[in-house]
């Protein structure tokens, strides 16, 4: 018996299965970044003329862990992630710990979302909406 059960959780280890809801996770995430990253891997927020990086649109969530609303927002854009299959990339930039950024940006209210398209303009969207809203508005943002 103890030889059986030895011998199915060798097997056990040897390969798994990947988990699909466990993968997606993993793929189509919001990620965290500072705004060094922000500069390398999204535009230069510091230059007169604003060019994207990045090759794929970009919505960006500026908020602070003390900010309910921001806490609300974190599952909305971890759907949002799962609903765009990696098309539209997805950040959060903690506005306690980066504020050079925040001042940039001149938020004063959050959560905000910077939504950035591959041509044009970056939109902001300041404050909790329903997931369906934020959709259509960064459909709207990204020409979808």
């Amino acid at each position: 018996m103890l030889l059986a059960l030895a011998a199915l959780t060798a097997g056990a280890q040897g390969y798994d299965e990947p988990d699909a809801e466990l993968l997606l996770d993993t793929v189509y995430t919001v990620h965290y970044m500072t705004q060094e990253q922000f500069h390398e891997v999204i535009a230069d927020w510091s230059a007169r003329d604003w060019v994207m990086k990045n090759d794929r649109p970009v919505v960006v969530d500026f908020y602070a862990d003390w900010c309910k609303p921001c806490r609300r927002l974190q599952p909305i854009l971890r759907n949002l992630a799962h609903h765009y299959q990696g098309a539209v990339d997805f950040y959060r930039i903690d506005i306690e710990k980066n504020p050079e950024i925040a001042n940039v940006f001149q938020i004063r209210s959050i959560p905000l979302l910077l939504i950035c398209p591959l041509e044009g303009e970056p939109k902001e969207v300041v404050g909790l909406y329903s997931e369906q809203e934020f959709l259509r508005v960064i459909n709207l943002a990204i020409g979808r």
